[in-house]
């Protein structure tokens, strides 16, 4: 049974936190409209590491290899998404998907521990522009509020 989007549709406010670092959950999510911020903490630094909006993904770290999240996500205005469950996962993909996927997966967490523990040299690269101090403030506020 292929699943509908409208039964999975989630209404998010702006600033308030889709997933946080360490969590359990397993969904993978659809963009529909608005924008989120992908970021990390240390201490009391927030960093953002991408903005998201309509048709991207996130979750599918935790997703594929039901591992905790690698990074907190809030909502910087209104938006949209589709839950797709975890549960959802062997219904929609064949075997062999599900373990490229996975494989993926596991690449993709060591090369973000390697650039988390040795940082990464940038060149000519287009990155996220950092947050100010008061905007680090506000959203780590909102993101260690349980």
């Amino acid at each position: 049974m292929i699943m509908e989007e409208k039964d999975f549709i989630v209404n998010v406010k702006k600033d308030e936190v889709i997933c946080r670092a360490g969590d359990e959950s397993r969904d993978l999510f659809k963009i529909i409209s608005g924008k989120l911020m992908i970021c990390t903490r240390n201490n009391h630094m927030v960093t953002p590491l991408a903005y998201l909006t309509a048709d991207d993904y996130f979750g599918e770290f935790s997703f594929f290899d039901k591992q905790p999240r690698s990074a907190d996500v809030i909502s910087v205005e209104p938006t949209v998404l589709v839950k797709i469950p975890q549960e959802q996962l062997k219904k929609q993909f064949p075997p062999w998907l599900i373990q490229a996927s996975l494989g993926l997966t596991r690449k993709l967490r060591l090369f973000n521990e390697v650039i988390r523990s040795r940082g990464i040299k940038k060149r000519n690269v287009e990155s996220v522009k950092p947050l100010s101090i008061e905007e680090q403030r506000y959203y780590y506020k909102i993101i260690a509020t349980k």
